[in-house]
């Protein structure tokens, strides 16, 4: 049947396309999609990927076998890492994509995957009997139909831009938006909620006074998002900042904002808010930093992080004059807000399939998310389930301890918000085990056993991880005698503290002054490969942290495998009626979400887990 998929995906942005890769790789054949083809894996704001915690989400991605890393390491201008000279948990890498490069890398991966069809079409309506999903039917009136649809629709839903006192209805970078598709789920019992969100003004490059600019120039020494070496020759962002006048200029004019005017009256991302919202906020702070960034080796547009604004075009021009080394700046793009349409995470299964509607999927901002990255996690889990569902097999379910993506899955769909969710490394409470340097070996084999690793890089992981295993193991064995001549090396060219019995090469590495190549001069043999060693000195010098954390992990991991298949808060005793009503709604997957339920009162986690065991212990 020509018009018939076992997946189909509404929508390109970096949540569809990576659900698209995900099925697709693992054998359905896929139907995405999308209003514009000009418009696939846009970024129509910040063209970077990563940062902490964003970039725990690409490397745990990368791990499983999605594609956004490949992607992203095929078109960076600019790779950096962040928190260099702080501890490992925090430690991230950021790239500055080239957004048309971007682009056309995953366009045409798409086009050359033999299961994925590509179609530029606006999806109107889920088809479906008694809520579970049977198909699509796009806005010239055909149908297409399927066993999982993937909505990845990002902010178009009913989008409105807005500038000033104008609100006029659009989506990202001035694309049509997606009305009769909202009204579609609205109908189908889903609930919707509008959120918010912002991008700053693009500036000509041509027109930017760089002799007054602080030059971030991109790391060479790292490795990428793949495990790769750097570019040479990468460009450079730059820093400046705002000063008095300003701040000014803000004030005097904030009766223009949309936020003063009440055109904006939706929550944007916490983590980034407008200008306008910072000068409200903290009015005694002059100095906010702006990064200066290029977009693309295609065109000479820039974009300014850390001046996010939605007031009047001319306000936008007195701003922006203000800034020392943007005098003279040509706007090219103004800055906007969007408010558009999302679903509330809550009515979503942990698998990304909306509890009401069985087939149904969706991944993205239209999720309650914000970020690139947070949505391609999403996407990848997205699609791996609806491959999963489109063959009858159960879902795909990571632990709390596996991933930050995990971590994501559980908040977004466990707890409500009226803010879009974005994912830091303080989103997790085992972060120091869930770092961007293990990410292969935490997650690796999950990829591969479903399907989405290739042999080489499993086999390659497997050899770092008995190469790293074999190398602590030797060092927990030889020890170092207290000679004159090692004492007098580690007193006064090591900075660090004498001993007086034989130590192990484990116990020496420990310390914070010592590195391992140190060793070599007491004759220790070392490993060459940088990444290996980074890998060695993280796991022996957090050694009596991790160690403390894998007992918080234990009892996690327990928690995830009580699943609640027919269970009754009904006949836990000492659960108010408030909780059991709560709970029911909820219809948690299995205890471990429930532990993070903010809801849940003191004492009700016990009860609950005493009811548990008791009813394995019974049947």
């Amino acid at each position: 049947m020509k018009n018939k998929f076992d997946v189909i995906i509404v929508g390109a942005g970096h949540a569809g396309t990576e659900a698209a890769f995900a099925a697709a790789n693992l054998g359905s054949k896929v139907l995405l999609l999308v209003t514009n083809l000009n418009c696939i894996a846009m970024m129509p704001c910040n063209p970077s990927i990563g940062g902490p915690g964003k970039g725990h989400l690409i490397r745990e991605i990368h791990a499983l076998g999605g594609q956004i890393a490949k992607h992203v390491d095929e078109s960076y201008l600019q790779i950096r890492e962040l928190n260099e000279s702080r501890g490992p948990a925090v430690r991230a890498l950021r790239a500055q994509a080239d957004k048309v490069l971007y682009h056309l890398i995953v366009k045409q991966a798409i086009e050359n995957h033999p299961n994925i069809t590509l179609l530029q079409a606006e999806a109107t309506d889920i088809i479906h009997t008694n809520n579970i999903v049977e198909g699509v039917k796009i806005i010239t009136g055909l149908s297409y139909y399927t066993k999982s649809v993937v909505l990845a629709t990002g902010t178009f839903l009913n989008g409105k831009i807005i500038i000033g006192d104008k609100k006029n209805d659009g989506g990202p970078s001035n694309e049509s938006p997606t009305k009769i598709l909202a009204e579609s789920l609205i109908n189908l019992g889903v609930k919707i909620h509008r959120l918010q969100t912002a991008t700053p003004p693009r500036i000509d490059g041509a027109s930017i006074n760089f002799n007054n600019l602080r030059e971030l120039p991109g790391h060479e020494h790292i490795q990428t998002f793949t495990g790769l070496k750097p570019k040479k020759n990468q460009r450079s962002c730059y820093l400046t900042f705002t000063n008095e006048k300003t701040i000014k200029i803000i004030q005097d004019n904030l009766k223009e904002s949309p936020l003063k005017l009440g055109n904006i009256t939706q929550h944007g991302p916490k983590h980034c808010p407008s200008i306008d919202r910072k000068v409200i906020n903290f009015p005694d702070k002059h100095l906010h930093q702006i990064f200066i960034e290029p977009e693309s080796n295609f065109h000479n547009e820039w974009y300014l992080q850390g001046v996010t604004t939605s007031m009047p075009p001319h306000i936008q021009e007195l701003i922006i004059h203000s800034i020392e080394g943007l005098e003279n700046a040509k706007i090219v793009r103004y800055g906007y807000a969007i408010e558009y349409d999302a679903i509330r995470g809550t009515q979503l299964r942990k698998s990304m399939e909306l509890k009401s509607v069985e087939g149904l999927f969706t991944c993205g901002q239209i999720n309650g998310t914000s970020g690139y990255e947070e949505a391609a996690a999403q996407g990848l889990i997205a699609g791996i389930n609806a491959h999963l569902k489109a063959y009858n097999l159960k879902p795909f379910i990571l632990k709390r301890t596996s991933s930050f993506i995990a971590n994501m899955m559980d908040e977004l769909v466990t707890n409500e918000r009226d803010e879009p969710l974005r994912v830091t490394t303080s989103s997790s409470e085992f972060r120091l085990h869930l770092r961007t340097d293990n990410a292969e070996e935490r997650l690796t084999h999950i990829g591969y056993k479903l399907g989405l690793v290739k042999q080489k890089q499993f086999d390659l992981v497997n050899k770092n991880k008995e190469i790293i295993n074999n190398e602590i193991k030797a060092m927990h064995e030889h020890k170092i005698r207290p000679t004159k001549e090692v004492l007098n090396y580690i007193e006064n060219t090591l900075k660090s503290d004498s001993f007086k019995k034989p130590i192990t090469y484990a116990e020496l590495l420990s310390r914070n002054e010592i590195h391992y190549k140190n060793l070599e001069y007491f004759g220790y043999k070392c490993v060459e490969d940088p990444i290996l060693i980074r890998k060695i000195e993280i796991q022996l010098k957090y050694q009596n942290f991790l160690d403390k954390l894998q007992k918080k992990m234990k009892y996690s991991d327990q928690l995830d495998d009580m699943i609640l298949n027919q269970f009754s808060y009904q006949k836990v005793n000492g659960l108010s009626n408030e909780t059991i009503i709560i709970l029911n709604k909820l219809q948690a997957y299995n205890i471990g979400q429930i532990s993070i339920l903010k809801s849940l009162k003191p004492g009700d986690l016990s009860l609950i887990v005493n009811n548990y065991k008791q009813n394995m212990k019974d049947n």
